[in-house]
C-alpha cells in the first residue's frame, strides 16, 4: 500500500492516535480513513478503504472488525492496517440549471445562413458577452477569415476548430474549446452566452450527447439548445440526396435533432414552395418550433433562453403538445405523427470517436425505499427517410404524403402513479426496442413515481438518457405523467400498452 505524500511524511510516534477502549476495530478502521482522507484533501483528494488491521505485536493475528479495541490493545500500542487508496473522483460544483452558463449549438448546411445569424446575433446583443466557438471542416476556417474582423470586433473570446469534422473531435476540441472559455471566467471574464458555429456537415447528436455524459462540463455549463438555419430554396435538395449506403445525410439529422429551425431566405422561394418545405420539414422533426427568416433574421428573444435540455424546466411546459396527435390512457393519451430517419455511422472511416450507433446508456435513481430504476435508453443510428401524416384539429385524418410510415412522434398522458420496479423495467424496453417496434431518436418525460415527493423527469436523446426530480407534487395536485416520444416507425400501440402496465391498478 502506497501512501500518499502527506501521510507518509507524518511520524506517526510522535503523533498518538486516541481511541475509546469501548469502540470496535471497524469504528477504528472507520476514523483511520477519515482522518487520511482530510489530510490529503488540500493535496490529491484521495479515498481509503481498510480491509486488514492488526496489533503490532501480532503480526499474525488479523482482527474481528467487530470486537472492542480494549480486546485487543492497550494504551501505548501501535495497529497496522492494509487496505486500498485510490484518487477521489473529482467533485464538481452544484449549480442550478438556471445558473449555468448556456450553450446555443448553430447547425445547417453549407451556406443555409449560419454564419450570418451569428454575425446578426452579436450586433443585436451587444450588452451581452458572448463567447463562440467555430467548427470548420479542413485545413482553412474560410468562415473565420471571411468574416474574423466583425466577429473578433463583436465576440469575446473565438475558439476555432479546424482539424475535423465536430463529430470526430467533439469530445477532444469541444470539451478544450468549452474548459478555456470557462478558464477564462474564473480569471474574472464576463461571459453570459456560448455559441457553437458548427460546420455544415456535422451531425449534432454527438455534439448533445457530449453535453449528456460529461458530468465537467454540463456541471458548469448548460445545452439551451439547438438551432438548425435551413436554406428554404435548397433544403429538399440537401434532403433528398443521394446517400452512400451506411453514410449520414447531415442535412436530415440537423433538423430531426434540433430545438428549433430558421426556414431562411423565404424571398427566394414563392409561397407554394415555402408551404411545401415547411411541410417537409414538419414531417422530419415535430417538436421544433419553425421559424420564418430572411437573412437568418428573426426575433432574439427566439435564440435565447429555450431551455430545450433543462430538465428541470420540462414541469413548466406542455410537453404533450409537442407532439402531433396526443391520446389518452386511463385518464391519459397517446397518438401520433410521421416522418423520421436512420442511419449507419457516415464518419471517417480512421476516425476512433464512439459515434454511438447502437447500444445504450444506463440510468436509474432512487425513490424512496422503492430502488432505482435501472434499465436504459438504448439504439444506434438507423438509413435516413421521412415523411409527414398527422390529423387536423378535428381528428380528421389529413391528407398523407408517400412518407407516412417513416417517423412518429406521440404522446401519453396518464393519470395515476406508477411502480419503480415497473417503470424500470419499461426503460430497459424502450432502450432494447426491436426493429418491427420502430426506432426512438428522442425522449422527454415528467413521471409520478409512487412513494416519491417529487416530480421525477427523463430525456433521452439517441442512446443516452439522464433522469432527475424537479419541483415537489404540491398538496392535492393530481399525479399525471406525461411521455413525448419522436422516432422512425413506431409502434404506438405497443409503446402505449407498455406504459399503460406500469401504473398501479
Amino acid at each position: 500500500m502506497r501512501l500518499p505524500p502527506p501521510v507518509a511524511s507524518i511520524d506517526w510516534k510522535k503523533r498518538p492516535f486516541k481511541v475509546l477502549p469501548s469502540k470496535t476495530i471497524m469504528q477504528l478502521m472507520e476514523e483511520t480513513e477519515m482522518l487520511v482522507e482530510e489530510m490529503c484533501k488540500d493535496d490529491e483528494p484521495v479515498q481509503f478503504q481498510i480491509q486488514v488491521l492488526w496489533n503490532q505485536k501480532d503480526s499474525k493475528k488479523a482482527l474481528n472488525p467487530g470486537d472492542k479495541i480494549g480486546d485487543h490493545f492497550v494504551a501505548g500500542d501501535t495497529f497496522c492496517c492494509h487496505g486500498d487508496i485510490v484518487t477521489a473522483p473529482k467533485q464538481h460544483p452544484k449549480i442550478p440549471e438556471d445558473q449555468k452558463l448556456p450553450v446555443t449549438i448553430l447547425t445547417g448546411f453549407l451556406g443555409a445562413g449560419k454564419t450570418t445569424l451569428l454575425n446578426y446575433i452579436l450586433q443585436e446583443q451587444r450588452e451581452k458577452k458572448i463567447a463562440v466557438i467555430e467548427n470548420e471542416f479542413g485545413e482553412v476556417s474560410i468562415d473565420d477569415s471571411l468574416l474574423k474582423q466583425d466577429k473578433l470586433a463583436l465576440a469575446e473570446k473565438i475558439v476555432v476548430m479546424d482539424n475535423g469534422c465536430m463529430c470526430c473531435t467533439v469530445r477532444g476540441d469541444l470539451a478544450e474549446g468549452l474548459n478555456n472559455i470557462m478558464k477564462e471566467v474564473k480569471k474574472g471574464a464576463k461571459i453570459d452566452q456560448i455559441m457553437i458555429e458548427t460546420t455544415g456537415m456535422a451531425d449534432p447528436v454527438p455534439i448533445v450527447r457530449t453535453f449528456m455524459t460529461s458530468e465537467e462540463i454540463s456541471s458548469e455549463i448548460r445545452l439551451d439548445g439547438v438551432i438548425a438555419v435551413a436554406d428554404a430554396k435548397h433544403i429538399l435538395d440537401r434532403l433528398d440526396d443521394n446517400i452512400e449506403e451506411g453514410k449520414v445525410n447531415e442535412a436530415y439529422q440537423q433538423v430531426a435533432f434540433c430545438d428549433k429551425i430558421l426556414l431562411n431566405k423565404l424571398d427566394l422561394v414563392s409561397p407554394d414552395y415555402a408551404i411545401k418545405v415547411k411541410e417537409r420539414l414538419r414531417s422530419i422533426n415535430a417538436f421544433a418550433k419553425i421559424l420564418p427568416a430572411v437573412k437568418s433574421r428573426v426575433k432574439i428573444s427566439e435564440l435565447t433562453d429555450l431551455r430545450a435540455h433543462d430538465m428541470t424546466n420540462f414541469v413548466n411546459e406542455e410537453i404533450e403538445k409537442e407532439a402531433e396527435d396526443v391520446e389518452h390512457g386511463h385518464g391519459g393519451h397517446g397518438g401520433g405523427h410521421a416522418g423520421g430517419h436512420a442511419h449507419g455511422d457516415g464518419h471517417d472511416p480512421d476516425c476512433t470517436e464512439d459515434h454511438g450507433h447502437g447500444g445504450g446508456h444506463g440510468h436509474g435513481g432512487a425513490h424512496g425505499n422503492d430502488g432505482g430504476h435501472g434499465g436504459g435508453h438504448g439504439g444506434g443510428h438507423a438509413a435516413e427517410g421521412h415523411g409527414h401524416g398527422h390529423k387536423d384539429e378535428h381528428g380528421h385524418a389529413a391528407k398523407k404524403s408517400r412518407h407516412d410510415s417513416r417517423v412518429n412522434s406521440m404522446a401519453i398522458v396518464r393519470e395515476g402513479e406508477i411502480l419503480p420496479q415497473k417503470l424500470g423495467a419499461f426503460m430497459q424496453t424502450l432502450g432494447q426496442l426491436p426493429p418491427e417496434k420502430g426506432t426512438i431518436f428522442r425522449i422527454k418525460g415528467i413521471l409520478a413515481v409512487k412513494n416519491h415527493p417529487y416530480k421525477h423527469v427523463f430525456h433521452a436523446v439517441m442512446d443516452v438518457s439522464d433522469e432527475e426530480d424537479a419541483g415537489p407534487w404540491a398538496p392535492g395536485e393530481k399525479k399525471v405523467s406525461k411521455m413525448v416520444f419522436i422516432g422512425k416507425g413506431l409502434d404506438k400501440k405497443f409503446i402505449r400498452d407498455g406504459f399503460e402496465d406500469i401504473f398501479e391498478k
